[in-house]
């Protein structure tokens, strides 16, 4: 299995500046001075690593969002059949974003290891990969829920949407003048399939869930 270049990149450097800092020490160089190089690595991926927290936490938002929206869409007894994710696509996207997410926090855990491996420790570091790591916990634990919530959701409106069907199918009931009242309209469903439509004829969207980059 191919290692992430970044990964690569930084155990590279992480080496031969170790390297470097040994070579420094015997010269007589201070250690605080040798390890200049490590903390200058150290900060500049603490400062990407940030930059990459704040972005997933404001995707963890828009999920959060989703679900408050699904999880009211459930709750009306008027809109439980408003939007149905037909072809799975929402759920599909959501599970790609996790992978994504999944592939970060490893990517994250094994370069804190690569700096341990060298003997560097840094209180900035060990913050830094707490508060990525619980963002990211976060942002997947929110997205197996929308994830339920969409298949609890979709369960139920299509078992009302047949269930309006069936309605729709009995006999006409008469008016006293004896003129025969017209049925309410009931979206098709057939057993077993997703509708072709939904109440309103509108489809749910796609999240807006920007994908995370690596």
């Amino acid at each position: 299995m191919q290692q992430d270049p970044l990964l690569t990149n930084i155990g590279g450097m992480l080496r031969r500046f170790k390297r470097a800092e040994n070579w420094l020490r015997k010269a007589g160089l201070p250690v605080f001075l040798a390890r200049v190089p490590v903390w200058v690595l150290c900060l500049q991926y603490c400062m990407m690593m940030e930059r990459k927290t704040m972005r997933i936490g404001r995707i963890a938002q828009r999920i959060s969002r989703w679900l408050e929206t699904i999880t009211e869409l459930s709750l009306n007894e008027s809109a439980r059949i408003e939007l149905i994710d037909m072809d799975q696509g929402m759920r599909n996207d959501i599970e790609s974003t996790k992978r994504t997410l999944i592939v970060l926090r490893n990517l994250c855990v094994d370069i804190g290891a690569l700096f341990r491996t060298i003997g560097f420790h840094s209180n900035m570091l060990g913050r830094t990969q707490e508060g990525f790591l619980a963002v990211v916990d976060d942002a997947c634990n929110t997205a197996t829920t929308l994830q339920r919530a969409l298949e609890m959701h979709d369960t139920r409106a299509l078992m009302l949407l047949r269930e309006m069907e069936e309605g729709g199918r009995a006999p006409v009931p008469s008016r006293e003048d004896g003129e025969p009242t017209a049925p309410a309209a009931t979206p098709s469903v057939s057993a077993g399939a997703a509708p072709a439509c939904v109440s309103g004829g509108a489809a749910l969207a796609k999240p807006a869930i920007a994908p995370v980059k690596a």
